[in-house]
């Protein structure tokens, strides 16, 4: 496997002033010929002209999506340390980043591949677009009323739907927000994208699983659109007004997310949703 040994480390000004996170940017600093640093509040003075090997997101589930976005668009591997609670995506164990983060620079690790989501909004003749890791949310932020709309699978009315909002999810976003909801976990490397209604009104609404070769429509109620917004993986919120359609599928490349060799997706889960009854 190739080598790493030009990383930009991605992490946010609070995890950027621990000082853990400075005694491994000294550490990976003398066993790697390139170490720079991106914290998410602010502009990096040299990763819009340097090439790195390698995004290192320093941090939690929440700076590793925002890290995977950056690594999505620059074409490059992202490997999750984490510090925050539970880690399902940052999933190095800062214990032992040492051993491991030899091994990975050496090039023994795993290469994880995962679907994201690519979103548009269309609406007066224009269009704003964001890709996701986890899942593209439409919801109510305003009164408490539900949100009405149709749901098309490749031009196909599959839904007409009276509830909180939907949760269209990637198979890693099926233990986020979606699985809160109702969503089965879905194993990563399925080629398939999830259809989560949120608290709806007829308890005959249920989670449709499609294939991610599949293009999603969804249309809104006009009385529906006042107060509702879409949001990409949590962020990017975008208050919906007059949208003639919003439009969901398959990014058009997959993430790379570097693992330690030994690293077991099932094994993870079973630790983190602590089915061994394990503190």
């Amino acid at each position: 496997m190739k080598k790493f040994k030009k990383i930009l480390i991605y992490t946010s000004s609070t995890f950027l002033k621990k000082k853990e996170t400075k005694d491994i940017v000294k550490y990976l600093s003398k066993k790697c010929s390139c170490v720079d640093i991106h914290a998410i509040e602010f502009k990096s003075n040299s990763t819009n002209k340097k090439k790195y090997d390698l995004v290192l997101s320093i941090g939690g589930d929440g700076v590793f999506i925002s890290a995977s976005k950056y690594a999505y668009k620059k074409a490059l591997p992202v490997l999750g340390l984490n510090f925050g609670r539970i880690g399902f995506l940052a999933d190095l164990d800062k214990k032992h980043f040492q051993s491991k983060i030899l091994e990975i620079l050496d090039g023994n690790y795993i290469v994880d591949k995962r679907t994201m989501l690519s979103g548009s909004v269309i609406s007066n003749n224009s269009s704003y677009k964001s890709i996701s890791l986890n899942d593209i949310v439409i919801n109510n932020f305003g009164k408490l009323k539900m949100i009405e709309m149709d749901i098309y699978v490749n031009q196909n009315l599959i839904n007409k739907q009276r509830s909180d909002g939907i949760i269209i999810s990637t198979p890693t976003g099926s233990t986020a927000y979606a699985m809160s909801n109702g969503c089965p976990i879905v194993s990563p490397q399925s080629n398939v994208i999830c259809i989560v209604p949120i608290a709806p009104h007829s308890y005959g609404q249920r989670s449709v699983i499609i294939n991610n070769t599949d293009k999603i429509t969804i249309k809104l109620n006009k009385k529906s659109i006042l107060d509702s917004q879409v949001t990409f993986d949590g962020a990017n919120n975008l208050t919906i007004k007059n949208p003639d359609t919003i439009s969901i599928k398959k990014a058009s490349r997959q993430l790379q997310i570097i693992h330690p060799y030994d690293y077991d997706y099932f094994k993870m889960l079973s630790k983190k949703l602590r089915y061994d009854n394990k503190s």
